[in-house]
């Protein structure tokens, strides 16, 4: 498990070093990780670990991240791809005592690569395998329903391919005893999309999609982080 976390970190620097444009956007959070890991323990028990929903649900619902000693490590429009890359840097350097990981919308929305199922999973599966060797709790989200991105409305049968690696990730928390969150049961309608007023967009959560959510993750990361 050291091993991966080790390649995952020299990938990092290689990319940060080489990557004019910061590809895996480092730069990001660098000021704030120096913040954070000067803040008592209690106060980054869950790192949230994601893409544009997790980016805005840190940013506008601060007082619910605060409170609750949790830390946003989201950056919008990102795949798993650029979060494999600074998991380390954003995650792991943290400490915290669990993980909320959730990603892989913006990979089925092809956002900069080819979706392919089976490394997205894999992208899942390396995160989450590199917090359990850090000795962080790891908890795995479902996918939040989408029926059609706006900015990619080529992309055809979202809801089934949601489905399908959303099934895919809840089995492989339950063999490994990860907590699993399911966001897309109590949110998508018979489509598979959004219910009506749960986002504006048919992927980003309203406040009272982030009303739905937030009792059900607490309820996981209470289980592992007490």
């Amino acid at each position: 498990m050291r091993r991966i976390s080790v390649f995952i970190a020299m990938m990092a620097l290689v990319f940060n070093v080489h990557a004019a444009d910061d590809w895996a956007n480092f730069g990001r959070y660098a000021k704030s990780n120096q913040e954070v890991k000067a803040l008592p323990q209690n106060q980054r028990k869950a790192v949230f670990m994601g893409n544009s929903i997790t980016d805005n649900w840190a940013s506008r619902r601060q007082s619910y991240f605060q409170e609750n000693g949790y830390v946003g490590r989201g950056i919008g429009g990102q795949t798993t791809y650029q979060m494999v890359l600074r998991f380390y840097e954003d995650v792991i350097c943290l400490h915290p005592k669990a993980v909320v990981i959730n990603g892989g919308t913006n990979d089925i929305a092809q956002n900069n690569h080819n979706y392919v199922e089976d490394r997205t999973f894999q992208n899942i599966v390396t995160m989450a395998q590199m917090a359990k060797a850090h000795g962080i709790k790891v908890i795995l989200t479902s996918i939040t329903p989408v029926e059609q991105y706006v900015w990619r409305k080529e992309i055809t049968d979202v809801p089934a391919k949601i489905k399908s690696l959303n099934a895919r990730i809840r089995e492989y928390a339950k063999k490994n005893k990860f907590q699993y969150v399911d966001y897309w049961t109590p949110m998508a309608n018979e489509r598979g999309g959004m219910r009506d007023g749960l986002s504006e967009d048919g992927c980003h959560p309203t406040p009272e999609g982030y009303d739905i959510m937030e009792p059900l993750v607490k309820a996981a990361i209470m289980k592992v982080a007490k």
